[in-house]
């Protein structure tokens, strides 16, 4: 008998890996999908308004979606969430507040607002500069090392950048025409970059995830349920038309915001950070085709040669050079 109870944790774990490439590729076909699903439901909700407001904000969308997730992780260990909250130290306090306001309130509410501007295809290879900008900060900030061959790296991805750019046809996928779009983009470019080196640092108090992403993300969650408040009235979160509660409840927050959450941290158990950051980077790929599939965005023969430029800048610092036989 103990034999057995013992047996099954590894059988449970044997099967977890077997499974390990769906739940890879589960993982980035639902990260990659969020902008997607998220520019059609500001399409949509400005189509089709209810009494007269869109339904559509950020407010009610981060506020469902944060506090799904963040629900969901605190009580996953809310002992150790609670012990850790009473001992914490007032520099890892700090910082985990940081976290918050920027990667559950600033760089989402930019993020929302330049997706509002953009097209889904230039939105996400902008967001590609978030590597660069995290290793710049990391370097300034950390005193970290750059990453190997990183000016190659910030070199191809400004070069699909600037491909889009120059090259670009007015309407097509890569048209970067609207600054504010841009400049809201470059926001939250910064404020992910700065929540990464943040996070680097609270790596070395090795907390807990409720704490780290449960917790702040029940904090923006708050947040944004206050300034819908204010701004709109208890009536923005009452919407019961059947297409609101699936796209915004069901799709998004639930299988796409808390799936992304939970796929991160069963393969984050399942493979090495290599092949972890690779399957990540190809949400990119997802997002791309997905707008162009399903919202009808532009995808031609520049938008690929920049998505190429830019898939090589993020990936190549993953592949090492051969050694060379003496």
């Amino acid at each position: 008998m103990p034999q057995q109870k013992l047996s099954e944790p590894a059988h449970q774990v044997s099967k977890m890996r077997s499974a390990g490439p769906i739940l890879l590729a589960g993982y980035v076909l639902v990260s990659g999908l969020r902008s997607t699903v998220l520019k059609g439901l500001q399409l949509f909700g400005a189509a089709n308004s209810i009494g007269g407001e869109n339904p559509i904000s950020f407010c009610n969308v981060f506020f469902l979606s944060q506090s799904l997730v963040g629900i969901a992780l605190v009580r996953a260990e809310p002992r150790v969430v609670w012990d850790e909250i009473r001992t914490l130290p007032p520099a890892a306090a700090r910082a985990i507040a940081a976290d918050s306001f920027l990667g559950c309130f600033l760089a989402p509410v930019a993020f929302y607002l330049s997706l509002d501007r953009l097209s889904v295809i230039t939105q996400t290879l902008l967001f590609s500069l978030t590597l660069p900008a995290s290793a710049l900060l990391a370097l300034v900030w950390l005193k970290e090392k750059l990453p190997q061959r990183f000016w190659l790296s910030l070199t191809l991805i400004l070069g699909g950048l600037l491909v889009g750019k120059i090259l670009g046809a007015p309407g097509g996928g890569m048209e970067m025409s609207d600054w504010k779009g841009v400049s809201w983009a470059l926001v939250s470019v910064l404020a992910t970059a700065l929540r990464n080196c943040i996070r680097r640092k609270t790596a070395s108090y090795g907390l807990s995830r409720g704490l780290t992403v449960g917790v702040t993300n029940l904090a923006g969650a708050i947040v944004f349920l206050f300034i819908a408040l204010r701004l709109y009235g208890p009536q923005h979160f009452m919407f019961l038309e059947a297409w609101w509660v699936f796209w915004v409840i069901v799709v998004y927050g639930i299988t796409l915001s808390l799936g992304t959450e939970v796929l991160r941290q069963i393969c984050g158990r399942l493979f090495a950070v290599t092949p972890l950051a690779l399957g990540g980077s190809a949400s990119i790929i997802v997002s791309v085709v997905s707008a162009a599939a399903f919202l009808g965005e532009p995808f031609n023969a520049i938008t690929a040669l920049s998505l190429g430029l830019i898939m090589a800048g993020i990936t190549q610092r993953f592949f090492r050079p051969r050694a060379q036989s003496s």
